[in-house]
């Protein structure tokens, strides 16, 4: 009596078949199940955009306001972050800080939902009390026959690995970020947005489960290539101890002349070097959908997928986005009483 590989074969054969057109079913209907999830959380981000409200902030030339204090603000704002059920079927409410510059003129901005506005207000208010804050209209830098340049920056490692902090900068980072924005001409302009939304702890216990498994692997004889780092791993740890935002940060120019604009753009996003530690640090993202980009930027969503964002904790916020001080001597800043 013989055997009947061929039978056997083709069984195998259909039996894989159907368990892969299965598995591909199951994917495809996961990631349907996935992108319905998404776009019923975003289906209103237009209607939540055009509801934002745009604040100027103004502080005295002569402050000493340390920088720490902008560090109070963003744990103060952290206090938007959504829990319970209501995080999973809703988008967590984001706020945009933003640095403008025109001809002679360096002004410092917070844009919210109205419905944050008050929240918002005290927490800057706490943190640079003789702030004074006012509602203005929309800022346009854009000159209708100049042209634009525009990039986004993020993070150049995973996000647990922190960049530079303002204690161990020799000056205050942002002199080097106004002196570039300083140099806008006529019909020029410039906006730096830092659109922030808070986020959970998940980035603290993947930061914590490399560390660990580091660790655990210089351990094994086997596995170990190398000894990690003590200070790499101490600086996961203090960055993974503080609460986190993800941040869409967005460098938007207009020019009469696209090399200029090309120019300020490189100008103020090498100013962003100066944040670079041993572990961390800035880079330009690639920006393929350049037209989605710009509708990002004008409405300032806040990229789905985390598309070209970062994450980062209060004192590394602290440290790329505070009120200037009197040791802040770039020209044409928009002080209180000027």
């Amino acid at each position: 009596m013989g055997f009947d590989t061929s039978g056997l074969l083709a069984n195998v054969i259909s039996t894989a078949t159907a368990i892969g057109v299965s598995l591909l079913l199951i994917l495809i209907l996961c990631v349907f199940v996935y992108m319905l999830f998404q776009w019923l959380k975003h289906r209103n981000r237009e209607r939540y955009a055009l509801d934002f409200v745009s604040l100027v902030i103004r502080v005295p030339k002569d402050n000493e306001i340390k920088i720490d204090a902008a560090e109070q603000m963003f744990a103060g704002l952290y206090s938007l972050k959504k829990t319970g059920f209501k995080r999973f079927f809703t988008v967590e409410d984001s706020f945009s800080f933003e640095i403008v510059a025109l001809k002679e003129s360096i002004a410092f901005y917070v844009s919210c939902p109205k419905k944050i506005r008050d929240l918002v207000e005290k927490q800057v208010h706490g943190a640079y009390p003789e702030a004074d804050i006012k509602e203005v209209d929309e800022i346009n830098i854009f000159n209708q026959k100049g042209r634009v340049s525009f990039t986004s920056l993020k993070l150049d490692k995973s996000m647990y690995f922190p960049v530079k902090m303002y204690k161990d900068l020799p000056t205050d980072g942002l002199s080097l970020l106004t002196s570039a924005l300083a140099k806008m001409g006529e019909g020029e302009g410039a906006i730096v947005q830092f659109l922030l939304q808070p986020i959970g702890n998940r980035w603290h216990k993947q930061g914590r489960s490399y560390v660990s498994s580091q660790k655990k692997r210089e351990a094994d004889p086997e596995k170990a290539t190398y000894a990690h780092d003590p200070k790499e791993m101490e600086a996961i740890g203090v960055k993974t101890e503080k609460p986190g935002f993800r941040v869409s940060i967005r460098v938007v120019i207009s020019s009469p002349q696209e090399q200029l604009a090309e120019s300020h753009l490189n100008n103020i996003a090498g100013s962003f070097a100066q944040y670079s530690s041993a572990y961390n640090g800035f880079k330009r993202a690639r920006i393929y959908l350049k037209h989605l980009f710009m509708i990002d930027f004008i409405y300032r969503y806040m990229p789905m997928f985390n598309r070209n964002t970062c994450v980062l904790n209060t004192e590394e916020l602290a440290t790329i986005f505070h009120l200037p001080n009197k040791t802040v001597l770039t020209p044409h800043i928009n002080w209180l009483n000027a």
